[in-house]
């Protein structure tokens, strides 16, 4: 990569124990604002607001606001914002022109579309994003990252986890919620909080307790205004927008984006 674009793998050890801890997980909100929107407010209703909140990446691309959306979750007192795959290509020119998803042209002119509406201050604080969050909670190694260990652009496989014992790995990329048990490790993914691909369009995202040794996990689904979404990329005129507007309301891909 060049040089002051790479994203740095940072890992923290903070250990909690004994007592009943809540985490809020969120990923790939792919600038879709009214979803954003949509959980700040299902987080004060549910006195969820005072937990600390995970972001797993994604905050760009694939939606008509990207600088909204990541002016607003600056704002926001989040525990820790993780970069995705999506974020690196913003920033990184190289990432567009030697990646095979988007061989597409139409993909690349969205991307630099995306690119084109976001503040200095913005991308400047894309481009500190860190792509991995480690810490320790209650016995158990919370291991934090957007895709998988080495690739933002793959996912996480189960048989080749990098570590044994009592691991919460917390990922993203996918769009689909996952909670999985592999020997006394587990893989949680949230889901897509702005492009849920899992034929429910609800904004998605994840809640994870763990106390006295024990861990639960719960995807948690939003209703949020998805025709406010639309209408924003038909007035934006954001390149790549038919596909973009399928998924949206049907939650499922489309080899049109």
């Amino acid at each position: 990569m060049e040089a002051g674009l790479c994203l740095i793998e940072k890992a923290e050890y903070l250990v909690y124990t004994g007592v009943l801890m809540k985490m809020i997980v969120a990923s790939d909100l792919h600038a879709n604002l009214p979803a954003l929107e949509a959980f700040f407010e299902y987080l004060d209703a549910h006195g969820l607001s005072e937990e600390p909140v995970y972001f797993l990446g994604d905050y760009v691309n694939l939606g008509a606001f990207p600088d909204e959306v990541v002016s607003r979750i600056r704002e926001f007192p989040a525990k820790t914002y993780l970069a995705g795959n999506h974020d690196r290509y913003i920033i990184n020119e190289r990432a567009l022109d030697h990646n095979p998803y988007f061989g597409s042209p139409d993909g690349v002119v969205h991307c630099r579309w995306t690119r084109d509406q976001l503040s200095f201050d913005n991308l400047s604080w894309l481009r500190a994003l860190t792509v991995r969050h480690k810490f320790v909670q209650d016995g158990y190694t919370i291991d934090m990252i957007h895709g998988r260990h080495g690739s933002d652009e793959e996912t996480l496989d189960e048989s080749a986890l990098p570590y044994t014992g009592k691991v919460l790995y917390v990922c993203g990329h996918t769009h689909v919620p996952r909670n999985q048990k592999v020997g006394s490790s587990y893989i949680f993914n949230p889901g897509s909080l702005g492009k849920p691909l899992d034929s429910d369009n609800r904004a998605s995202f994840g809640i994870i307790e763990t106390g006295s040794g024990s861990v639960s996990f719960d995807v948690v689904r939003i209703p949020y205004d998805i025709e406010r979404a639309v209408q924003a990329l038909e007035d934006r005129a954001v390149p790549w927008r038919n596909g973009i507007i399928n998924s949206l309301r049907t939650a499922v891909y489309t080899d049109e984006e």
